[in-house]
């Protein structure tokens, strides 16, 4: 029912969050029952009005992975303590859109040449 409050505009921004319940005793912090989804009241580019909560990316980037057949992940270091939530989130999938499931993988430095790097152009 909150989940559909927050969604009917019927919290400020910032009053509610929704969070993944996973482990608050978890050494990773990123692990520790994570906001996945918080309330904006601002207009997308694409969606306009219709929509006030808005998915973290945390959340959304394994699963936008997922859907549009990523087999590779590649961030930056800076994501390493990230991986577990990756993971997590597609082991949550109850039908997994793509098989096998993505793979992230952190790198410091990375020259590729030609070679697509990124699934949004």
């Amino acid at each position: 029912q909150l989940f559909r409050d927050m969604r009917a505009g019927k919290f400020a921004d910032g009053d509610c969050v929704l969070r993944a319940k996973i482990d608050l005793e978890s050494s990773n912090m990123n692990m520790r029952d994570p906001v996945i989804y918080r309330i904006r009241h601002a207009p997308h580019p694409r969606t306009g009005d219709k929509w006030c909560i808005y998915p973290l990316y945390d959340y959304t980037h394994p699963i936008s992975d997922a859907i549009e057949g990523i087999t590779h992940s590649l961030c930056t270091l800076e994501f390493q303590d990230h991986r577990p939530l990756y993971d997590w989130v597609l082991q949550q999938l109850r039908e997994p859109p793509c098989n096998p499931l993505p793979r992230q993988i952190e790198v410091s430095r990375l020259n590729l040449h030609y070679s697509v790097l990124s699934k949004r152009r």
